[in-house]
């Protein structure tokens, strides 16, 4: 089979002034002189037979086309470049950083950063830790992951895991009841209640579930992740509601129990941003990012 494919550094030199919305930049990117790229972009679009950009005095502009084959190519040399490091390893990768919210990273990453670490062990990570979905992203950042409605201006954003809340008691105070699902919410009803901030409302429909009172506001607690929240739990502190994965994976370690199986539906949801002006996913990104989605997947 014969592939019809363009020679790599028109597509290189493509992808580069579409980035910088300039053959000059592209030019001192790829070593070369503005003439040259230009040569190799006008080569590209008389092989396939569109014009790729609209030539401007100092700059150029994607055409409709251009913008369209974009996304492809930049994804075609993001696996390439992944798939080479993936397979022939070419030395030590670069430190890849990643920040996620503070719970997502303890419960989530941390117990499965070691298998990524086997199969790619010459990626160093740098994990930061979120309080705040809003919180400014860092330039320095290759990976950023967030919770909450999926638009951050400035990004596109993936979704990588939705999940439902649960109500989350001490161990010891749901073996007590041994089932028993009036005195389950009879504990509910006396317990303090533990509130995520930004999420105070999930108590209340919790209730109406319940068939319960409203909440009283005087025994509560207010924290502001879900990670503290599931240690006050933990410890006797009263109860909480959280994300289930989140809960499962704190279950393993703590005396925690999800005493009533019905779900708390949620709006939000875990995301992959992607700034709109990125430059090309550097291959430990994508190796990362697929290693992530296989992990979500095995849930």
């Amino acid at each position: 089979m014969s592939y019809r494919l363009p020679p790599l550094n028109w597509i290189r030199a493509f992808e580069a002034s579409a980035r910088h919305s300039s053959f000059a930049a592209a030019a001192r990117e790829l070593n070369l002189t503005a003439t040259a790229i230009s040569h190799q972009i006008r080569s590209l679009e008389q092989q396939i037979g569109h014009p790729l950009f609209e030539r401007r005095a100092r700059s150029v502009r994607l055409t409709g086309m251009g913008a369209s084959y974009l996304p492809e190519v930049r994804e075609a040399l993001e696996r390439l470049s992944a798939t080479t490091v993936k397979l022939f390893g070419l030395g030590t990768g670069s430190v890849l950083t990643i920040s996620a919210p503070l719970s997502f990273v303890a419960l989530f990453l941390a117990p499965r950063i070691a298998n990524f670490q086997a199969l790619y062990p010459q990626i160093p990570i740098q994990l930061y830790s979120l309080v705040w979905a809003d919180a400014l992203a860092d330039e320095t950042t290759d990976l950023d992951i967030r919770f909450g409605s999926g638009k951050w201006p400035g990004y596109s954003a993936e979704r990588l895991m939705q999940d439902h809340s649960v109500i989350v008691i001490q161990k010891s105070l749901a073996e007590k009841c041994k089932r028993d699902a009036s005195k389950l919410r009879e504990i509910i009803a006396s317990s303090a209640l533990i509130h995520i901030v930004g999420y105070e409302d999930h108590w209340k429909k919790a209730f109406e579930i319940l068939g319960l009172e409203d909440p009283s506001i005087p025994r509560s607690l207010r924290v502001d992740n879900s990670l503290a929240a599931l240690t006050l739990v933990a410890n006797g502190a009263g109860a909480a509601i959280v994300l289930r994965s989140h809960a499962m994976a704190a279950a393993e370690t703590l005396p925690l129990a999800m005493p009533f199986d019905f779900p708390l539906p949620i709006e939000e949801a875990h995301y992959l941003l992607t700034p709109h002006k990125r430059k090309i996913a550097k291959p430990e990104m994508v190796l990362f990012r697929s290693w992530l989605i296989d992990q979500i997947q095995s849930i």
